[in-house]
């Protein structure tokens, strides 16, 4: 009996076409990851701004029902220093300001009692697209189609469909 030869060559290793494929593949993935990554950066930071303007909605929301329950007149004079008034309620030794800073995008509730005075961040809205995120539609000096509503629209970035808060007041008007 003569010794049988090895018919075949061992499988291990990688062929040159191998290789060359894995190298395309790898350029490929390379090439498109970074930007992927600053894809998904810039999105973070639209997301981000949005989620903070509704936050700043629904803050606002808490406060100014109770605020508007409460109030026995409502204008948009000044009030607790501040000339800049969305809408100011008051009642008897109170005064409630809502006020918008755009220099920093911020959103304020300032009461003024004889206390002193309290100032409540409720939110940041994004400054460089809106002069003012957040305006009286209705109440003040502005009809409405009942005297004892309060309506406040909040228009959180431009592509977004505004919302509008409305509260009644349950003390009759002065």
């Amino acid at each position: 009996m003569t010794p049988q030869r090895p018919t075949g060559r061992s499988e291990s290793g990688f062929t040159l076409t191998e290789l060359l494929v894995t190298i395309v593949i790898l350029g490929i993935i390379g090439a498109l990851l970074p930007q992927a990554i600053i894809l998904g950066l810039r999105f973070t930071a639209g997301t981000e701004k949005r989620v903070a303007a509704t936050s700043a909605a629904g803050t606002l929301n808490r406060y100014f029902y109770g605020d508007v329950h409460s109030a026995e007149t409502v204008t948009t004079s000044p009030a607790c220093g501040i000339d800049d008034v969305i809408v100011r309620l008051s009642r008897p030794g109170t005064d409630i300001v809502y006020a918008y800073d755009r220099p920093t995008g911020a959103l304020n509730r300032v009461k003024c009692a004889d206390g002193g005075v309290v100032t409540t961040l409720l939110g940041r809205f994004d400054h460089t697209t809106s002069t003012r995120p957040v305006t009286l539609s209705c109440g003040a000096e502005t009809p409405c189609t009942s005297p004892m509503e309060v309506t406040l629209t909040v228009q959180s970035s431009p592509a977004a469909p505004p919302t509008a808060l409305t509260a009644v007041r349950r003390a009759s008007s002065s």
